[in-house]
């Protein structure tokens, strides 16, 4: 898989077929989900506005753990970012867990530490888990209270003191 990333680092463009500098490329999620139909371009155009090769990332790391590729350093991260610890996930069984360690390397793949109720189980991680959205709210920016009469006036004396400056 080769991917181009946005001057942001937040979007990704995979390169489907490339000849010459004419390449076809498609967006595609964090997770490696293709988003949207793919487009030709071409590759002087996309240097130009900021785009440039990509060689780590969670959809890169995905696809190769869907592969089946073991103890390779970017499979390692992209479990890692993707299976934070905490966050629940549907088991290919049916069961919802709660992730409770960070992915293993074994010899035959990569384990994780999941809370079932109240029991603690080791299974294998497979492409079939899903991340469940976190039950955490996000935190919202912080208004302050109305501003009180005291408050006020103080402003005002202050702004007539100052003579607007």
């Amino acid at each position: 898989m080769r991917l181009l990333v946005d001057k942001t680092g937040e979007q990704f463009l995979q390169i489907l077929d490339e000849l010459g500098d004419v390449i076809t490329v498609q967006f595609i999620s964090n997770e490696g989900v293709r988003k949207g139909k793919p487009f030709t371009d071409s590759m002087a155009g996309l240097f130009l506005t900021g785009w440039k090769p990509r060689a780590t990332s969670t959809a890169i790391g995905l696809e190769r753990f869907k592969q089946g590729k073991l103890e390779d350093p970017k499979v390692s991260f992209a479990l890692h970012q993707l299976y934070p610890l905490g966050r629940d996930v549907k088991l290919p069984n049916g069961e919802v867990a709660t992730i409770a360690s960070y992915a293993n390397t074994h010899a035959d793949g990569y384990y994780m530490y999941v809370r079932i109720d109240t029991e603690l189980k080791h299974f294998k991680i497979t492409p079939e888990w899903v991340l469940l959205p976190s039950q955490v709210l996000l935190a919202l920016p912080f208004y302050p209270a109305p501003k009180t009469q005291q408050e006020i006036d103080n402003i005002n004396e202050f702004d007539s003191w100052a003579g607007g400056f």
